[in-house]
C-alpha cells in the first residue's frame, strides 16, 4: 500500500522537519535507488511535492541499529550544481540544516557516473555510506570493484547490494550506524583556490563543509540566491558576487 501526501510550508524551500533521525538516498537515474528505498521502507511510505514544486519526494521509515530512521528518497541527479528543477531538489535537500546521513547510490556496473556524486558529497564533508547497487549485474560483466580501497579514498563505508533481491541490505542498514564525512580534497588552480578562500567569510553556517559551499556559489549556480538570501544580508551578497566576477575575469571560461 502506499499513501499519498500533499504537504504545504511556510517558507518555499523548507523542508518539514522530521522526528527521528533521517537517511537520504541520492544518485543518478536509473540506478536502483526506488528499489532500495523500498527494499528499507517496506510498503508504507508517503510521497509529497517539495516545498514550492512539483517535484516528488517519497519518505518512509526503516530500523537500524535500535533506532528509526526516516528515509527519504530524492530526484535522481546527475550532480549538485543543479540543470534541472529535480537536481535542485537534490541539492536543497542535502543543504537543509538537520542532522542526516546521506546514502550515494551508484550502478555497480557505471560506477564512474556516480564517483562524481560520492566526491562532491565527500566535499561536503557530511555523514555518507556509499552503496554499490546492482552488484549481480557487474559481476555478470566479470567487473571487480575494491569496497576497501574506495572507502579508503573516499573515508566512507562501501557497501555492495542487489536492491531487487534485497542482498546486501542488512550491511547497509549496519553501515548507517557509523557513516564516514569524507576525507577528499580536490586541488584546484591557484585563481579557485583563491576565490574560495575569500568567498568562505561571507558565508552563512550550513552543514555542509564552507569550501564545498563557496564552490557552489563560485560556479555560478544562480539556483543558489533563493537558499542564500535569507541567510546572508546584502552586502555579504554582494561581496560573495564581486568575489565570482574576479574569478571570473582571472580564470575566462571556466566560470559560469
Amino acid at each position: 500500500m502506499r499513501t499519498s501526501l500533499n504537504i504545504t510550508a511556510t517558507a518555499p524551500g523548507s523542508f518539514p522537519a522530521a522526528d527521528t533521525d533521517s537517511v537520504v538516498l541520492v544518485g543518478n537515474p536509473n540506478v536502483g535507488k526506488s528499489a532500495l528505498f523500498g527494499a528499507l521502507t517496506g510498503k508504507y511510505v508517503t510521497v509529497s511535492n517539495y516545498p514550492g514544486t512539483t517535484v516528488e519526494v517519497s519518505r518512509g521509515r526503516c530500523s537500524a541499529g535500535g533506532r528509526t530512521l526516516e528515509v527519504i528518497d530524492t530526484p535522481g541527479a546527475a550532480s549538485f550544481l543543479p540543470s534541472s528543477e529535480d537536481e535542485r531538489v537534490t541539492r536543497d535537500i542535502l543543504l537543509e540544516d538537520r542532522a542526516r546521513t546521506t546514502v550515494v547510490v551508484a550502478d555497480a556496473k557505471n560506477i564512474e557516473r556516480t564517483l562524481l556524486l560520492a566526491m562532491q558529497v565527500a566535499e561536503m564533508e557530511i555523514p555518507f555510506v556509499l552503496c554499490l547497487n546492482m552488484m549481480d549485474e557487474a559481476r555478470a560483466r566479470g567487473f571487480e570493484l575494491d569496497d576497501a580501497g574506495l572507502s579508503e579514498r573516499l573515508g566512507a563505508p562501501v557497501v555492495s547490494t542487489v536492491a531487487v533481491r534485497r542482498e546486501g541490505i542488512g550491511r547497509l542498514l549496519s553501515a548507517l550506524e557509523s557513516p564516514g564525512r569524507g576525507s577528499v580534497h580536490v586541488p584546484y588552480p591557484a585563481p579557485v583556490e583563491r576565490a574560495v578562500a575569500a568567498a568562505i567569510p561571507f558565508l552563512p553556517v550550513s552543514r555542509i563543509a564552507p569550501r564545498a559551499l563557496a564552490l557552489m556559489v563560485l560556479s555560478g549556480d544562480e539556483t543558489l540566491s533563493g537558499w542564500l538570501a535569507p541567510r546572508v544580508n546584502p552586502e555579504a551578497l554582494g561581496c560573495l558576487e564581486e568575489v565570482r566576477l574576479r574569478l571570473r575575469r582571472d580564470f575566462p571560461g571556466n566560470v559560469a
